[in-house]
């Protein structure tokens, strides 16, 4: 047999204060600082790969190889 009351409504979470607002809002922010520092570290770390391989290569090449006689006259 049911019982003909009511049920009790689900648990809901306190409500946000100014304070809690403004610790989300830093939360944040300090998230979108630190993306953006390792994105920053990560495309320095790219660009020095890069350099690096190109020093690398052209060593690789040797100086009469990359400055052949008479480049200059091409300009």
């Amino acid at each position: 047999m049911r019982s003909s009351g009511k049920r009790a409504e689900p648990a809901r979470p306190p409500a946000f204060s100014e304070r809690d607002n403004q610790r989300e809002r830093q939360r944040k922010e300090e998230l979108s600082a630190r993306v953006w520092r390792e994105q920053r570290s990560l495309l320095r770390g790219l660009i020095l790969l890069a350099v690096v391989i190109l020093i690398a290569s052209l060593m690789r090449a040797g100086v009469g190889r990359l400055f052949v006689h008479g480049w200059w006259n091409q300009w």
